[in-house]
């Protein structure tokens, strides 16, 4: 047997194993060509740029921003526009307040009352289209906090396709051994569980309470963001009534200059004047046009903002009727009590601290187990066990005892916010008291300056007319006669903007009150007012006893 040695055969199981390793070798190949096929259909930019690029090219970015333009009103090709200038002409320069140069072709001007502005602004603002879209997403964080409290239903399925199938050997004795399949060549299984959470602590009710909070405080805010953009409307109005009848005013001194202007001329060839009287004159009438041009970019401006609150096209050639109403001022005592019920600002942050506190105690009761029960189904189609059908219930728990620290982290950071908004509160509370006193008192000090304006400017003008009689029997210099104008100037813009700063005014103690602004109504007498600048207003004579006793009290 030494001379023989016997041979030793190959372990049969190396065949297999060399089979296995080249089946796993295949199946990578097939894995790293599926890679490459992933890789080719997807944006190579993603893979290999660290900005990539969205998968959008240029035009489509084009095609996206041209349609944001449009829903916009803006033209992103917007046509050449001429300079707009001023007409100085003497003979064309004194006329009604709309005779200033416009963009728009002539027959195109919107008309827009107060009213109609804030009704346009309602579906116009884009302020107001995004606190809508906030009130939508609090809503439906509201509903993915309820959901917490209904069943959730959870499926899943698998079909999978071996190689081969699973057996096992049982040797019994006294009997062949017997192969046993323990699992199918191809299993496909299906199953369903039904869970519904037993809020035993009540962290999910005060989840659902703190986003509850969140929704009312988001209303609140809409309704914040109404009244902000009204008074934005209402601001940009009569600034563009301010604008328009401080135009007229310079176009009024203009005309006084330009006629003083001649006289100083005539004045000069017959040689009762100087040349330096006459150089004065000139200066002030080169200043009168200069801000007859600055008068024109300002109701440019104002336009621009009010065509911007109401939603048209910034470039809108809009036109606004006039209004002639005096506001009613609520008592100071009664717009503070108003407002620290209903000021909305301060409604909100009520709701945000309702919402920190419930959200701090829902934190606080995570604390404790998470129960829930339920129910399962599964089912099979493999034939090795009986039934393969199998239906149960359950009932367990799930504690997170948190030693990672992180949820005593969120509990105080939650208790630190609604401690931060306590003393926001406290700080609104208190700018709404000076708000409230300081915009009451300003409306009032404004209609009284209406007033006194509307006696100062008759005063002024009668000042004027002696004054330039002075000047004609050579009592009284040019400078004399420009100061009587340049103080009729500012009389008369005094009057023209005192009452559209009052209504303005009023309107922001509305806005402090939670109200909405009452436009006043457009009528007959607005459109009177708009044909006739309003220092020629007339007026009765008690108004004018009243308003002359207001320019006494204040040694006018």
């Amino acid at each position: 047997m030494r001379g023989n040695p016997p041979t030793i055969a190959a372990p049969p199981r190396r065949t297999k194993m060399r089979r296995r390793s080249g089946t796993g070798l295949h199946a990578a190949r097939l894995a790293a060509l599926g890679l490459v096929v992933v890789t080719g259909c997807a944006p190579l930019a993603i893979l290999t740029r660290p900005e990539g690029d969205g998968g959008w090219s240029a035009p489509e970015r084009g095609a996206r921003l041209a349609e944001l333009a449009g829903r916009a009103g803006v033209d992103l090709e917007p046509a050449t526009a001429q300079p707009g200038g001023v007409d100085l002409d003497p003979a064309t320069s004194q006329h009604a307040p709309d005779d200033a140069p416009s963009a728009a072709t002539p027959g195109t001007e919107l008309v827009l009352s107060l009213s109609e502005a804030l009704a346009r602004a309602a579906g116009g603002n884009r302020h107001l289209a995004e606190a809508r879209a906030q009130l939508v997403i609090a809503r439906e964080h509201v509903f993915e906090e309820r959901g917490r409290l209904f069943p959730s239903t959870r499926g899943s399925g698998r079909y999978t396709w071996n190689d081969t199938a699973q057996m096992n050997a049982i040797q019994i004795p006294g009997a062949p051994v017997q192969s046993i399949t323990i699992r199918d060549r191809n299993l496909g299984t299906i199953s369903g569980t039904v869970a519904l959470p037993l809020d035993l602590s009540g962290e999910i009710i005060e989840a659902l309470v703190a986003a509850q909070a969140g929704y009312r405080g988001e209303a609140a805010r809409l309704w914040a963001t109404t009244l902000d953009q009204d008074l934005v409307v209402i601001d940009a109005y009569y600034t563009l009534l301010a604008a328009l009848r401080l135009r007229d005013v310079t176009l009024q001194t203009l005309a006084l200059h330009r006629q003083q202007l001649g006289f100083a001329n005539d004045r000069f060839q017959s040689g009762r004047l100087t040349k330096n009287e006459v150089l004065v004159v000139q200066v002030a009438v080169r200043n009168s046009e200069q801000e007859l041009r600055r008068r024109a970019l300002a109701i440019d401006e104002a336009r621009f903002a009010l065509n911007q609150a109401v939603g048209l096209p910034i470039d809108a050639p809009t036109e606004v009727v006039d209004v002639r109403e005096r506001p009613q001022l609520p008592r100071e005592a009664e717009a503070l009590r108003v407002a620290y019920r209903e000021n909305p600002v301060l409604l909100a942050l009520l709701e945000e601290q309702q919402r920190l506190d419930a959200t701090a105690t829902s934190l606080a009761r995570a604390r404790l187990p998470r129960f829930s029960g339920g129910g399962s189904v599964e089912d099979s189609n493999s034939k090795i066990l009986e039934p393969t059908l199998v239906g149960g219930a359950f009932v367990g728990f799930e504690w997170d005892l948190g030693t990672d620290t992180r949820r005593e982290a969120q509990i105080a950071e939650a208790r630190t916010a609604a401690d931060a908004n306590r003393i926001r509160s406290e700080r609104q509370l208190r700018e709404i008291e000076q708000a409230v006193r300081s915009t009451s008192r300003a409306a009032e000090e404004r209609l009284a300056a209406f007033d006194t304006s509307m006696t100062a400017v008759e005063q002024s003008e009668e000042n004027l007319r002696i004054r330039q009689q002075q000047f004609d029997v050579g009592r009284a210099t040019s400078d004399d006669v420009l100061d009587a104008q340049a103080l009729l100037s500012v009389e008369r813009a005094s009057l023209a903007t005192a009452l559209y700063q009052a209504q303005t005014r009023h309107a922001e103690l509305q806005r402090l009150m939670g109200r909405r602004f009452d436009a006043p109504a457009a009528g007959a007498a607005d459109s009177a007012v708009v044909a006739h600048p309003p220092a020629m207003v007339k007026r009765t004579a008690p108004e004018r006893a009243a308003a002359a006793g207001a320019t006494n009290a204040k040694g006018r």
